[in-house]
């Protein structure tokens, strides 16, 4: 029996990332480089749901995959539905928020517009690093290592789970050419360690590893994160895990930040930069903190509503051959 119901712990886990994202970054709007008392140091590591997602998706992706029994042949129609699902709200978007910007920096302070037409353009392709040029918001860096796992993930979902020496073989592969791969590219193999955790994590769920090939690779997974990558990030990772596996419990409000968690993730910066520019100097930093964090998820719940959820909807009309409803 493929289908074991829905992990509700995936929503709440998604809310969960998508909002230590965002305190972090409104820390920094706030307090700038300060950092005044322990719960304004505490927001520091809001990153770490940046990795908190990736995990997240190396669960997520083959997980759907294997209920819908995917072949490598239903590779396009995979990539297709991934690309309605995320690509409209990532794209409505920025014309979004470039519109703010023009109000903002050509209308109000009668500043020259900061964003180019090859800015433009290699943000939309996810080619911006490669490029030397600068994400137009900081969090777009994510998606394009998301849309890079999607695509290699679709190649070798398969083999990795049909041949184990394959898939150890792939992983070190993978893994070895990430060093190899300039840090500022910010490519998925820079990454690809917290995918591999999401990825056993599946195969563990799904039965098709035992405990000793499970526990083996978290081992792994811990030592090579130790010493490659942010230690910090380990007991993050270990509550996801576990979350995913033992605590599938649901709650309204868990529910409601999670479905609308990514037009969070996405327009955020926005809210709360602006909100920052324009808020008379007097509010409380806290409050002014727990306002933003308030407008963002207002705003994040009209923006999934309006928009992302269309696409959600149309990208669930994309089917294989023979599979049953997402």
């Amino acid at each position: 029996m493929k289908e074991k119901g829905t992990i509700h712990s995936l929503t709440w886990l998604r809310a969960i990332a998508a909002l230590m994202v965002c305190l972090f970054h409104f820390r920094g709007y706030i307090w700038h480089g300060e950092n005044p008392n322990m719960f304004v140091k505490s927001l520091n590591y809001g990153y770490l749901g940046v990795i908190m997602f990736f995990v997240i998706s190396g669960f997520v992706i083959p997980y759907s995959m294997y209920v819908k029994n995917y072949q490598l042949k239903y590779f396009f129609r995979f990539l297709l539905k991934r690309t309605i699902r995320i690509e409209p709200p990532y794209l409505i978007f920025i014309f979004v928020l470039l519109l703010v910007n023009y109000y903002t920096f050509v209308y109000l302070w009668r500043l020259p517009f900061p964003t180019t037409l090859k800015q433009f353009f290699l943000n939309i392709t996810y080619l911006a690093p490669f490029f030397k040029v600068q994400w137009i918001t900081i969090i777009f860096w994510t998606l394009a290592v998301e849309f890079q796992f999607y695509i290699l993930t679709g190649l070798v979902y398969n083999t990795f789970v049909r041949k184990t020496i394959y898939k150890f073989i792939g992983f070190a592969t993978l893994l070895a050419v990430g060093f190899l791969i300039p840090a500022n590219f910010q490519t998925v193999l820079n990454y690809y360690i917290y995918f591999i955790i999401g990825f056993q994590t599946f195969m563990y769920y799904t039965k098709q590893i035992k405990s000793l090939e499970f526990v083996l690779t978290m081992l792994f997974s811990i030592a090579f994160i130790t010493l490659f990558k942010e230690w910090q990030a380990l007991p993050l990772l270990a509550i996801t895990v576990l979350a995913i596996l033992y605590f599938n419990y649901e709650h309204k409000i868990a529910t409601f930040l999670g479905n609308i968690s990514f037009s969070l993730y996405l327009t955020h910066g926005m809210i709360g930069g602006n909100i920052v520019i324009f808020t008379k100097v007097g509010m409380s930093r806290t409050v002014l903190l727990v306002y933003i964090l308030f407008n963002a998820i207002a705003f994040a719940a009209l923006y999934y509503y309006v928009v992302e959820r269309t696409f959600l909807r149309l990208s669930k009309k994309v089917k294989y051959v023979d599979e049953g409803e997402e």
